[in-house]
Formats: structure tokens, C-alpha cells, sequence
């Protein structure tokens, strides 16, 4: 999917930032004006048998032009989360290994908003061609994108407020409360029933009411679609997402989903 027009060649990269969020199935990304400070060019690729992120990487013209700025968060790849009280930077390798072995590069994060730091692990070959396309880029994982972001956004929420960020092979789970973060977890699904079982496993454990508090949706999700029905069954004050009111985009990109793309329209925000 290409929203902005069809031939990027024709926009001057010194006047735009490129912000991409990566995943090791799907590349997303979309370009901000930084004179009149509004995303004007959006564009989503996915990765299939024959064409791996790595290849889609290397051969989207977007990607390799010389921008004023450019930014990217990795999404979906194995992660943890530690207290900054307990964290010790040597000791990094071993608290992903508990996520998952055979670990490549190691990349970490400073969460401020909470005390905390994330480690992910990113395959040397995505790494690799980043550093090629965008060698100053800056890197960030989506989740500390999308703690950081709900924390502005919701944080003034009294109650227990839960976030849901659904893809094709894992969802996210987010809970705050009162602007503290409680929960965070990845899930690997593959069926809507899935979806509902961790969804309400989470709020069974962290006492939430599903028929009073709030679940936010992002991602891969659409009103109607079989996991939002499921989830509405049993969830009754379900609602979507909303990137910042304080970001602005083209005609042409308004046409967008405001809930799928929170993390990439974000990352600017949680400089």
C-alpha cells in the first residue's frame, strides 16, 4: 500500500525526516515535511516466501535517499523489560536469553517514563542493511514508543486502562494505571480465540472489569472484523486508539486507520 503519490523521486529528501517501523514481516514507512511539520507520504510492504525484509529492505528507493533526519523502531522482535534499579548493562545478553536463545545484535532503550530499560535482540542482516540505507538513523523499539506515547495520551485516566496492539502472529498487551505502567507482555496468537483467551487472562489477573474499564485497540484490527466481534462479546467498553492531535497529515494520508499506525506516526514524539 503507496498513499502520497507514486513517484518519490520527485520530493526533495534534505526538506523531509523518514520515520519506519520494522517488523521481521512487514516494513512501514512515511515522510514528514519539516517546514510545515505534516506527513505527506505513506507506504506498507510486506514480506512473503519469496521476498524477505531483508531483500524489500534493499530495494525500496525510499529508503536509501539522504533525508534531513530519519528515524526507525523495531517491532515484534524478542524483547524484555527491566527495572533500571536491577538492570546491569553486562548482564544484558542473559536477561534476553530467558526470552529467547541464539540471540544476534543486542540493542537497548532507556523507557524514562517508567525507570526501565528494553532489550531486543534484531538480526545482524536487518541491522546490517539499516546501517547501509540510513547509517545516522535513530533506533528505538516500538515498545518503548508505545509506552511513552500512552502515558501522554492516557495517562490521566484514573482507572485501570488496557491496550491491545494486534498483528498478523502476536499481540501486545499494555495496562496503566493512573500513568503507571503495570503490564506489558507479547503473546503469540493465531486464531481471534487466541486474541480473546490472553486478552482476558489479562484482565482476570490484573482485576479488571470487563464490562467497565476501557480497552483500547491498534493494530490490525477494524470494527467488525472477527477479532474486534469476539473481543466485544466479552469486553463490552471496547474503543480505538487515536494517534496525537498534535501531529498533522495530508488529505491523501487522513484516509488512514488512526489506530494501525500509532507506533510509527509516534516515534517523533518520543525523542
Amino acid at each position: 500500500m503507496e498513499i502520497g503519490g507514486n513517484n518519490i523521486s520527485s520530493f526533495s529528501p534534505e526538506e523531509n525526516h523518514l520515520s519506519i517501523e520494522l517488523s521481521s514481516e512487514r516494513i512501514s514507512y512515511s515522510l514528514l515535511n519539516t517546514n510545515n511539520l505534516k506527513y505527506f507520504y505513506f507506504k506498507s510492504v510486506s514480506a512473503t516466501e519469496n521476498n524477505s525484509i531483508v531483500n524489500i529492505i534493499s530495494s525500496e528507493e525510499g529508503l536509501k535517499q539522504e533525508y534531513s533526519s530519519s528515524s526507525i523502531s523495531y517491532k515484534d522482535f524478542p524483547s524484555t523489560l527491566i527495572p533500571n534499579e536491577l538492570y546491569k548493562e553486562e548482564e544484558k545478553s542473559k536477561y534476553l536469553e530467558f526470552v529467547k536463545g541464539n540471540l544476534e545484535s543486542i540493542k537497548t532503550d532507556v523507557i524514562h517514563q517508567i525507570d526501565s530499560t528494553i532489550i531486543y535482540s534484531v538480526g545482524k542482516d536487518i541491522e546490517n542493511v539499516i546501517n547501509q540505507i540510513q547509517p545516522k538513523i535513530s533506533e528505538k523499539n516500538s515498545t518503548n514508543v508505545s509506552i511513552c506515547q500512552l502515558i501522554k495520551q492516557y495517562g490521566n485516566k484514573k482507572e485501570k486502562t488496557a491496550f491491545i496492539f494486534v498483528d498478523k502472529n502476536n499481540i501486545e498487551l499494555i495496562v496503566l494505571e493512573k500513568g503507571i505502567l503495570i503490564f506489558q507482555n507479547y503473546f503469540t496468537v493465531s486464531s481471534s480465540t487466541d486474541i480473546l483467551y490472553y486478552t482476558l487472562f489479562c484482565f482476570d489477573q490484573l482485576n479488571l472489569d470487563t464490562h467497565k474499564n476501557e480497552l483500547f485497540l491498534f493494530g490490525e484490527i477494524s470494527k467488525g472484523d472477527e477479532n474486534y466481534s469476539l473481543l466485544y462479546d466479552y469486553i463490552r467498553n471496547i474503543k480505538f486508539g487515536e494517534i496525537s492531535s498534535s501531529l498533522s497529515f495530508t488529505k491523501e494520508l487522513t484516509m488512514l486507520s488512526k489506530h494501525k499506525y500509532f507506533t510509527l506516526y509516534s516515534q517523533l514524539l518520543c525523542v
